[in-house]
Formats: structure tokens, sequence, C-alpha cells
């Protein structure tokens, strides 16, 4: 496991990684996360995804503000979104500096999915841009794009915030008592929590995310701080998905992974969002049909292996690549 950051203000933690075969094009997967916004939950089903495209690069963006810090200033969503367009213009750029334009791959997890709409929507308005990129495939993992507060979790979190229970300041007295376990206990009870028995390094990946998690007051701070947001601007306006999947008019090629039952996507939200956008052009929706160990909402911490192997199959449909 190698995060790295970049030298952003504050730092942005990455997991950057050359191809593993040389190529004349440039390809590249690009990985927004979704809430909490840290890159360790996805190493392992990134690693596993790039064993199949060895010519393809493989970023993924960490959230800004999900770093352990003294300072407990709180990035908002259109923060993060802001963030992601500094960072990926800067790629594009420095691509385009050895005469190379990207082709970008991307996939994004849960809220991951509303900040990347948001971002292109930038990259695709900046004049400085324009042909210097492609974006070939967007994979769309349980999306929160629509309607969030109608969710199982979402609808326990909205009454919350109504009745102004202090939900952070709880989680933060809790996050505090659990933090002085002794490390290799904790990890130890993080472990058993998360995975079970099960074991490998990759499950190590997801173990370290939530240690970072458990040990920092500002991490916890800045997921909740968020996750409160989401359930007011993740509504049920509709403008930007139109926009990206009606008239971006950019060939792009979507799929939309949904799970069966996801506590973050009500089964009426999912169905709305199918009826409205599931096209056979450009636009792919396709709900878990695995019923004996169906892939979850926060399928990074335990799944990355099994889910890893959907995706690839997917894109390789989708987007008619045979590198085997």
């Amino acid at each position: 496991m190698t995060v790295t950051y970049l030298n952003t203000t504050p730092k942005t933690p990455v997991y950057h990684k050359p191809p593993l075969e040389k190529s004349t094009a440039t390809n590249i997967f690009v990985l927004i996360p979704g809430n909490p916004g840290l890159v360790d939950f996805y190493i392992s089903y990134l690693d596993s995804i790039r064993k199949h495209f060895p010519q393809f690069e493989t970023l993924c963006i960490g959230h800004v503000g999900f770093l352990d810090s003294t300072k407990r200033k709180i990035y908002d969503v259109p923060s993060q979104i802001e963030h992601k367009y500094d960072v990926l213009k800067q790629l594009i750029l420095t691509k385009n500096e050895s005469n190379l334009i990207p082709n970008l791959y991307f996939l994004h997890h849960s809220m991951g999915s509303f900040v990347y709409q948001r971002t292109i929507r930038k990259l695709y308005h900046d004049e400085n841009l324009n042909g210097k990129f492609n974006i070939k495939f967007s994979g769309f993992v349980t999306p929160t794009i629509h309607n969030i507060s109608a969710s199982s979790s979402g609808r326990v979190l909205s009454g919350l915030m109504q009745r102004n229970v202090p939900i952070v300041s709880i989680v933060l007295v809790f996050r505090f008592f659990v933090s002085l376990i002794p490390a290799l206990i904790l990890r130890k009870l993080l472990h058993y929590h998360l995975l079970g028995n099960k074991t490998g390094d990759g499950f190590e990946n997801s173990v370290e995310g939530a240690y970072k998690i458990v040990k920092s007051g500002t991490v916890v701070n800045q997921a909740l701080e968020m996750a409160k947001e989401e359930m007011l601007i993740i509504d049920t306006q509709d403008d930007i998905n139109d926009w990206y999947f009606n008239h971006s008019n950019k060939g792009i090629k979507n799929w939309l992974f949904f799970a069966r039952n996801d506590h973050w996507v009500a089964n009426e939200t999912r169905e709305y969002l199918i009826d409205k956008y599931d096209n056979s052009d450009n636009t792919i929706c396709e709900v878990c049909d695995d019923e004996t160990n169906p892939i979850s909402h926060s399928f990074c911490v335990a799944q990355s292996d099994q889910f890893a192997k959907i995706t690839v199959a997917r894109i390789k449909e989708i987007c008619n690549i045979d590198l085997d």
C-alpha cells in the first residue's frame, strides 16, 4: 500500500500508479471516493482492476480535509468539486505538455458520483481544456445523485438534524474514548468488526482506513459535517442529472451499478433513476443480482475483489476492450 500526497493546500492523499506495461495511448483510471473520502479503502479494489488493464495508469484522488490535523476547517461539497477540478485540470495539462491527450476512465462511489458530475461539467466548460482530454467511460458505483434523504440512513440522519441533535459532538466523544484503546488491540477489533475472519493484505487496507478515522477527530468531524450537507444538497432536483445523461453529448459510456438493498439509496430512488436514464446507447443500469453474497453500498470495505471482477467485466464489455 502506497498513499502519496499532492502538493496542494491542504495536501491531497492519492493512490497513483503508473501503467504496468508501456503503451502509445494514455489511458487513466480515475477514482473519486465516497464519504469518508479516504484513499485506503479503494486500494485493493484498484489493484484488482489494474491487473487486467496493464496499459492503464491509475489515480485515486482523496477528498480534501480527510487528513489528521490540528486545524478543524470543514471542506464542504463545493470545495470537493473545486478540488477535483483543480487536480484533474493539472493532470490533463501535464499530459498535454508531453503532447498527450489523456483518455479518462472514471469510477466514482456513492456521493463521489455527485462530485464527479459537477467536476466534469467544470472541465467541459473550461475553454483552456477544449479538445485536451477524452472521457471514455464512467462507472457510477452505488451512486447517491438523487434524493439521498429518502434512503433509510438518510431519513435517520435528516431526522436527527431536524431535532437539532448534536450528532457530531456525540460521535466525537465516543471516538475519543475508543481512540484510547491501544493501537494493536484497536486494529484487531476493527478487523473483526469489519471483516470477521477474513484475512489478507487487501483487507488490511480497509482496516488502515478505519483506523485513521477512529484515531482522528478531524476526519470524523469532516465526514459527519459533509454527510449532513449531503442531506440538503443531494435533493430531488435533476438539472445536473438531465444535463449529464441526456444533453452532455460527449459520447461517454456510462454504467450505473446499484446494490439490491442500499441504506443510502432508496429502492424508489434507484427505480426512478433507472426508468429515467437507462438506455442502450450510452447508459447501462444494473442492479446487483447476486443473492448469495450481494454487493453492499460499502463494497470497498470487504468486497473489493468480488466487485473488481464485476467492474472489469463491465468495462471490457461496454468499452469493447479485450486485453487478455
